[in-house]
């Protein structure tokens, strides 16, 4: 063995000690919203109605290192579920339905503030990779055709939060992440007017266990 690759190995068995005691893992869940452009999916017709169900209950798994009490890394999957729409035109043989299904990947640098008695107060920004899978639907014109696909959108994301630790291992986080936004207007759709431009964020309660 080289004396580079022996250096290399004493490095990484030496970060492998130190971080033992400093990843952790955990899950969260909590109410995901989509703030989403709705305005080319419907006609602007005189006795029609629309229903949109903007919140659904979303769920993240992450993991992540402190390099020290402040500063450390951060990755996870978040599931917002789904968004949905209905709307029911003059003509009831025109009604039409929507569904967005969005999760995202993400990546962030993590920032916490010890506080006294266990608390501490934290915040993260990073990139988020978003996906969302979109089935339209429609007996009629209201979304002008039946349609579906997936877009994909990279996204500057970021979160704020406040933690308690009941002990050196297990401990409880509040979380509010923006992920940024997912999709693009008009990617992955046959039909210009359909859009899965949307800005996905999520307000969880989770468990975190530090090894």
């Amino acid at each position: 063995m080289t004396t580079t690759l022996k250096v290399l190995a004493v490095a990484l068995a030496a970060l492998s000690t130190q971080a033992s005691a400093q990843f952790y893992l955990g899950g969260s869940v909590g109410q995901a919203n989509h703030d989403m452009n709705r305005t080319d999916w419907t006609h602007n017709v005189a006795g029609s109605s629309s229903s949109f169900k903007e919140t659904a209950t979303g769920y993240k798994l992450f993991g992540g290192y402190k390099f020290n009490q402040t500063w450390g890394i951060e990755g996870g999957y978040t599931d917002l579920r789904d968004y949905r729409a209905t709307v029911t035109p003059a003509v009831a043989a025109n009604a039409g339905n929507v569904t967005v299904k969005t999760h995202s990947w993400n990546l962030f640098g993590t920032g916490t503030l010890p506080l006294a008695n266990n608390f501490s107060l934290g915040g993260k920004l990073g990139i988020s990779r978003n996906t969302s899978k979109m089935n339209f639907s429609s007996n009629g014109g209201t979304f002008f055709a039946s349609d579906a696909g997936s877009a994909n959108k990279t996204s500057l994301a970021w979160g704020v939060g406040a933690g308690y630790a009941f002990n050196k291992n297990i401990g409880v986080r509040v979380e509010y992440e923006d992920l940024g936004r997912a999709g693009d207007s008009n990617s992955g759709f046959t039909v210009p007017t359909k859009t899965s431009n949307s800005k996905p964020s999520l307000w969880s309660v989770g468990m975190q266990y530090t090894f």
